[in-house]
């Protein structure tokens, strides 16, 4: 590719490919400020805040202006600073300020730009903010439209990446406000509770539903045994929250830490990746052998579950009827501490686990197998309320006898990491060599759709790995207008799987690529691969699930039908 160059506050930047002169700027370290920018996302040059001037004195917005060759731009000039704090101020008039309590203060980009910018007093007196209630319908986020910038990125990324449309602009003028159609609440749309949403919300508009008192509340209680099982990619998203890279390996401190905070009992939920894994691989065998309408679809994924319920209710059926790794160790805990008062958490990627875990399946022998679960992001908030020094917290192992897992279970935090685990299962093979062609077959890497081959024996199968739903929808609609045949299908529903999480600190393409290494190299750490080598398993088996595991650990969801 031939390298352009354009002119940007005098520097040279190179720049190949890149959309718009926002992404010039970037890439050569220069921060535009924008509000309604996504890389993933259309442009919709919509906030005015990117405004850079020309030599011709002419403004224009960085995001829709394409680069050219020895175009030479300033971002900075008198006219371009003195249009960006009044944009400023006309937006703080429509977000109802109140910083000091509000959930997204401390990582706003409205308050970083107003303290960037020195816009410290509101020019215009009349607030015109939205006087709509909360919405707290959804057990995953809240919403509050009085904080609503309409930047339409989570109007973008419903309808665009994840092809729900649960929002859009509704009304129009000074009434304009982003929500669902017709007055409903989200509980009532199509909405599956990712959280993708609120991970590119710049304001307070939507955010996690965080549940952190509760979480206080059961710690401080004395008769409470409070047991805590934490997600393969919560480790790599923690990390950033404390400054760390995502590469740095913080299981250890994140165990130390839990146990700091009060916690009883600390579990890595990685044991029933490997459980899933087994039972997963079992159930697909057994349809191939059968010759049951393929292809399998996986079910770790809450939010894809709520998807198929409410979008393709007809594949149901081809849904594994496994419960998640969350529920699998839900299960668990409740076997091992029967007799005790047990208040049993998960600390996931994912704020659907939120509503997963209150869902009437969720329930064996009349109890709930999951009380609450927390997010990457409110752990670390818990972390610091605590005052405690993550970074230099000294490593503790998880509690045993179901301390154990291998590399399969670790990779369940990435986009096709269930698939490559189910591959390593069926094949039944721990040598490098073999490791080393399955990581190669097409299962690796960040793109939304992959398809490839595996041959296990005399099987072939055809395979394919899509993250994001709008992707799984286009995949859908290829398998069933016959273009396409696969006998196993993973769908993750959030973009890059659960590195990418709604519950995970915000994150860059790029930083999403570290955390998928990082990942990775967890993986290489762990002396064991394959999850039928995890010594644990025999005493879950054995002790624990007696001859119940199929009761225990697979969930019938209404549309899926008994067995």
């Amino acid at each position: 590719m031939v390298e352009k160059k354009m002119i940007i506050d005098g520097i040279e930047c190179p720049f190949t490919d890149e959309r718009n002169v926002l992404e010039v700027a970037r890439r050569n370290g220069i921060d535009i400020p924008s509000l309604c920018y996504c890389e993933n996302l259309s442009i919709y040059g919509g906030c005015r805040l990117c405004l850079v001037e020309n030599e011709k004195g002419v403004m224009d917005a960085a995001c829709s202006m394409k680069p050219k060759n020895g175009l030479v731009v300033n971002t900075h000039t008198k006219k371009v600073l003195e249009s960006r704090r009044t944009t400023l101020q006309l937006l703080m008039s429509s977000h109802r300020a109140e910083c000091l309590t509000c959930d997204q203060s401390g990582s706003c980009k409205l308050q970083e730009y107003a303290h960037r910018y020195n816009v410290s007093e509101p020019r215009f007196e009349e607030n015109t903010y939205a006087r709509l209630p909360l919405d707290v319908s959804s057990p995953c986020i809240t919403r509050d439209p009085s904080k609503c910038i309409l930047c339409g990125l989570c109007v973008r990324m419903c309808a665009e990446v994840q092809n729900i449309g649960a929002i859009d602009f509704t009304k129009r003028g000074k009434r304009a406000v982003v929500a669902p159609g017709f007055g409903k609440m989200l509980i009532d749309t199509g909405c599956v509770g990712c959280g993708q949403c609120a991970a590119v919300c710049p304001t307070g508009a939507i955010t996690i539903n965080r549940q952190i008192p509760e979480m206080w509340r059961m710690l401080n209680d004395p008769n409470k045994r409070v047991v805590v099982q934490y997600a393969p990619s919560v480790r790599v998203g923690l990390a950033e929250q404390f400054g760390l890279p995502a590469t740095e390996p913080i299981t250890g401190k994140l165990v130390t830490a839990l146990r700091r905070l009060g916690v009883d009992v600390v579990y890595d939920t990685n044991l029933t990746a490997d459980l899933t894994i087994m039972e997963e691989s079992a159930e697909f065998l057994e349809k191939v052998k059968t010759g049951a309408k393929l292809p399998m679809f996986t079910s770790c994924c809450p939010g894809w579950i709520q998807h198929v319920e409410k979008a393709h209710p007809h594949l149901m059926p081809q849904v594994s009827t496994c419960g998640s790794p969350m529920e699998m160790f839900g299960a668990l805990i409740r076997q091992q501490f029967k007799d005790e008062d047990v208040y049993s958490v998960a600390i996931m990627p994912c704020t659907a686990k939120k509503f997963e875990a209150q869902r009437p399946e969720l329930e064996k022998d009349g109890k709930r197998l999951i009380d609450l679960v927390l997010t990457t992001d409110e752990l670390g908030k818990l972390i610091k309320a605590a005052g405690i020094d993550f970074k230099n917290l000294p490593d503790s192992e998880p509690d045993s006898p179901l301390g154990d897992y291998t590399g399969a279970g670790v990779i369940f935090g990435v986009t096709g990491g269930v698939t490559e685990a189910v591959i390593r299962r069926v094949l039944d093979d721990a040598s490098p060599e073999t490791l080393k062609t399955i990581a190669e077959c097409g299962v690796r890497g960040l793109e939304g759709i992959k398809a490839f081959e595996v041959t296990a024996g005399d099987l072939k199968l055809k395979i394919a790995v899509a993250n994001g739903l709008g992707n799984a929808d286009k995949l859908i609609a290829k398998v069933e207008s016959g273009e396409e045949y696969f006998d196993f299908i993973e769908v993750m529903a959030c973009p890059n799987g659960c590195i990418g999480g709604g519950g995970q600190p915000p994150a860059s393409n790029a930083r999403k690529a570290e955390r998928c290494q990082a990942i990775f190299k967890a993986d290489e750490n762990c002396e064991l691969k394959i999850p039928q080598q995890n010594p644990a398993l025999d005493y879950v088996y054995d002790e624990l699930l007696k001859g119940r595991a199929h009761e225990l650990l697979h969930i019938h969801y209404p549309l899926h039908g008994h067995h």
